[in-house]
């Protein structure tokens, strides 16, 4: 049996560039070598997809770093420069080698390096030469010509929330095999779009990517085609290379690869108009809730979901809900590290009035005085069983207080409770609750609407909100939809 080396890695981060709050490695938390086997092996992680093919073939996997971390403001240039260099180190330590497998976002900006990804992928590239490259990417990735130039095959995430991260980790380990053993010549192309669609509509259940999914599938079924994926853009990034795109990857076939993703971009283009979706204000939404005959009922606090770079901390619902004098609710999370301390100080079943909120930026509401009674304090860490199945989280210390039946979680890092374990461990089941609100956009919705009786999208302020026209864009191209309209 020939004796084939890989080496595996990752580098994630949606970057928000309008965030105040600049991301460092610490934020990262990286793991490194064995540690990445220890921790994602066995999770249905992209990593953990990796390892199980690898492990599956008898194939040698070199691990070299996984930093990964919440969206916020650019990565530190410094910090994004280690990363790169850790890499290429282990690479160039590694010696001979037969393939890269690498797990990115596509959206993520370092200090004075807008094409992060693409930058990482030119320095690879320059090291392994004709050595196949293939990686996955976020399906809010921001497809560039440095990216498509600079690998052999991209495998974008096809479920919105992202619950297919282990599949398309399989898909491409198994690509990057074939590739290896020359059964394969992988070839990609793209279709770039001057559409820049917020992404509350992007969901894939529901509205055009359905419709834009199905046709990617019928394509797939083509003889020669290996992958074809849809970049519906990240909106909160202030670069160049923002805008919807097409991915296509052939067999050693660049134009049906270039065919397909002209022909699937015009179809995106056309239902551009269907990504909007109008919000519902917060005092009719709280409101709504209230007046349900039953819950849970979700509020999803959109524009401050720590999944897009929001801080987590917005305070608008929790005081309409306060001033209504909602009963039996939930909120997680708001980040507030000093409110954190202050409940831990107090002690459980301790009473503590303090301002919590809306400390990190002037976005998302003003600080709220509350008076409430500590129910529990933990040290913020669970394990995922929705989305990245089996993947540790680590909010931080964490404090739940009870301000008159309205119980919420407060925690030192930014945190989108996707997952309900974020209740759980913290002395709260959410399906007891007849209000539910959560600091996210989407993703919330593969583990909350089984049990939930409505969602309701709440038009608040904050850094991810589907008004782009909030933003004050430097960068980005022009003319781009929905600013400009087409002649």
């Amino acid at each position: 049996m020939v004796g084939y080396r890989v080496i595996i890695g990752s580098m994630s981060h949606e970057t928000n560039t309008f965030s105040t709050v600049k991301t460092t490695m610490s934020d990262f938390r990286p793991k490194y070598g064995e540690e990445i086997v220890a921790t994602l092996r066995g999770t249905r992680s992209g990593i953990g997809g990796y390892i199980e093919v690898f492990e599956r073939e008898e194939v040698e996997y070199i691990p070299t770093i996984a930093a990964g971390a919440t969206p916020a403001g650019p990565l530190r240039n410094a910090d994004y420069w280690k990363i790169v260099e850790y890499i290429k180190n282990e690479i160039k330590q590694a010696g001979k080698i037969d393939g890269v497998l690498l797990a990115l976002h596509g959206a993520m900006v370092a200090e004075n390096v807008p094409e992060a990804e693409g930058t990482l992928l030119r320095e690879v590239k320059k090291l392994v030469g004709e050595t196949p490259i293939i990686i996955t990417l976020d399906l809010h990735g921001l497809i560039s010509d440095m990216i498509v130039e600079n690998c052999d095959a991209i495998f974008g995430y096809d479920t919105n929330p992202h619950v297919d991260m282990y599949e398309r980790g399989v898909e491409a380990a198994e690509a990057l095999m074939k590739t290896i053993r020359g059964k394969i010549k992988p070839t990609v192309a793209h279709k770039k779009l001057r559409m820049l669609p917020p992404t509350i509509n992007q969901r894939t259940a529901e509205g055009p990517m359905v419709k834009l999914l199905e046709t990617a599938r019928r394509m797939e079924e083509q003889t020669g085609v290996l992958n074809v994926c849809l970049f519906p853009a990240f909106p909160y990034a202030d670069v160049k290379r923002v805008g919807s795109a097409v991915v296509a990857v052939t067999d050693n076939d660049p134009k049906l690869a270039q065919k397909l993703a002209d022909e699937l971009g015009a179809q995106m283009w056309n239902l551009r108009e269907e990504f909007l979706k109008p919000l519902t204000p917060i005092d009719e939404a709280v409101k709504t809730a209230m007046d349900a005959p039953e819950g849970p009922i979700v509020l999803a606090d959109v524009a401050d979901n720590p999944g897009g770079g929001a801080p987590g901390d917005g305070t608008e619902i929790l005081r309409e809900l306060l001033k209504k004098g909602a009963k039996n609710v939930g909120i997680a999370c708001i980040k507030d590290p000093e409110a954190v301390q202050r409940a831990i100080e107090a002690g459980v079943k301790g009473t503590i009035t303090m301002k919590i909120g809306a400390k990190t930026d002037d976005f998302h509401g003003e600080p709220l005085e509350v008076t409430g009674v500590v129910r529990t304090i933990t040290d913020g860490r669970f394990i995922h069983k929705a989305m990245a199945i089996g993947v540790p989280a680590d909010v931080g210390r964490t404090a739940v207080i009870d301000v008159n039946g309205i119980e919420i979680i407060l925690t030192e890092r930014s945190h989108a409770p996707n997952d309900p374990e974020v209740y759980r461990r913290n002395g709260i089941e959410p399906t007891d609750k007849k209000i539910l609100v959560l600091k996210s956009r989407g993703h919330f919705r593969a583990a909350y609407e089984p049990f939930s009786k409505m969602v309701l999208e709440v038009d608040a302020p904050g850094l991810t909100t589907p008004n782009l026209e909030w933003f004050t864009y430097q960068n980005i191209p022009r003319p781009i939809w929905p600013f400009d309209q087409p002649d």
